[in-house]
């Protein structure tokens, strides 16, 4: 049956990652040493920002940097998952597909491993972030944390699934550097993020980890509501990219 089948593909899936040591270091080292580090080294230099909705308030850039470095590093680490994951993916689901598994089997396999491996990224980011910050809200931050690590290792995927691994790999952090290290980043430049920073897949998930992080009410549906588009968007095109590349090789 389709169930059994896509559950024998997504055990097959999650073992071929568990032969991968590096990526239990990247899921669990990387983004506990990025947080940390990154925090204990930012001091409390008074710094005013913007809030969705059109509010303000005065921080301190190392609180800031409890309230953002999060998403950083999850975007981070879940866009090189995707691509890795998507990568190792094809040759072996091409062949699934040759044993008489349906396409649309493989690639749903795929994303519940690349799922699982970002709720694993955000789980171990949220409980080094609580070490050292505590926020408003906790709801809509992990919300928004959960978010930024689907919307992008689903731009990790598409890349691994159209570039090779190197040039994925540059793609993304050249993307993530850019989007949420700089742009949606209220430690440099503006309080709130330029004009042309809602374009930029971000835009939405940070907007709502700052409402969270410092404001103990919820005024950023509309970013909600942006960023479960993103999301919706990015995961079809996920599934039709990977689901072409795996049939059109059999």
């Amino acid at each position: 049956s389709a169930l059994a089948r896509t559950t024998t593909a997504t055990a097959m899936a999650f073992r071929d990652q568990r032969r991968r040591p590096l990526v239990l270091i990247l899921l669990v080292v990387v983004p506990a040493y990025v947080i940390t580090k990154s925090i204990a080294q930012t001091q409390s230099t008074p710094r005013q920002i913007g809030l969705p909705g059109g509010g303000t308030v005065t921080t301190t850039m190392k609180d800031l940097h409890g309230a953002v470095m999060a998403g950083f590093a999850i975007a981070f680490v879940a866009s090189l998952i995707g691509a890795f994951v998507m990568q190792s993916a094809l040759a072996g689901d091409r062949r699934l597909v040759l044993a008489g598994f349906r396409p649309g089997e493989t690639v749903i396999a795929r994303l519940i491993v690349l799922i699982t491996a970002t709720m694993l990224v955000v789980a171990v980011s949220v409980g080094t972030t609580a070490v050292f910050f505590t926020p408003a809200s906790w709801v809509p931050m992990s919300a928004a944390l959960v978010l930024t690590g689907l919307i992008y290792a689903a731009l990790g995927a598409l890349a691994g699934a159209v570039l090779d691994k190197l040039a994925a790999t540059y793609l993304m952090l050249f993307l993530v550097m850019t989007d949420i290290g700089i742009v949606q980043n209220p430690m440099f430049g503006n309080a709130v993020p330029g004009r042309w920073a809602p374009l930029l897949p971000g835009y939405a998930p940070v907007r709502m980890m700052i409402d969270g992080a410092f404001s103990p009410h919820f005024h950023a549906a509309v970013d909600l509501l942006l960023a479960i588009g993103w999301l919706a968007a990015l995961a079809l095109a996920v599934y039709l990219v990977l689901r072409r590349a795996v049939a059109t090789h059999t």
